[in-house]
């Protein structure tokens, strides 16, 4: 199944890599965005079927605090990537239930089967 999916980023480099391992993998990126509050702006105007968000953003919410949003008013299932290991956020993004918790960098197997939950979902 081709999958739609936005992802959230706020390294440039690191969201054209996710782009690139999106796009081979055979499904398409409705956007990118560097911040919760770009994000959220498209988001709510896209028919997406996951996010793909850093924990760690430009602005003053993280991806915890989107991918929040996005569970509450969307329900679109979130797959969180980051190199945080700072227990207490990790919990706090854990209990917005996503479909996976990926360490950077992120390979593409592990994308591959955070991205084949997506279909189970």
């Amino acid at each position: 199944m081709k999958l739609k999916i936005y992802i959230v980023e706020d390294s440039p480099i690191i969201a054209a890599a996710l782009k690139k391992m999106v796009t081979v993998m055979g499904h398409s990126v409705a956007g990118i965005a560097a911040s919760y509050e770009d994000a959220i702006t498209e988001i709510m105007k896209m028919d997406i079927d996951t996010v793909i968000t850093d924990i760690m953003l430009a602005g003053q919410k993280n991806g915890v605090d989107l991918g929040a949003y996005v569970k509450e008013h969307l329900n679109v299932p979130v797959i969180y990537q980051s190199s945080i290991t700072d227990a207490h956020l990790i919990l706090r993004a854990m209990s917005t239930e996503p479909l996976a918790y990926l360490i950077k960098p992120v390979t593409r197997m592990e994308l591959t089967n955070a991205l084949l939950s997506v279909d189970a979902a």
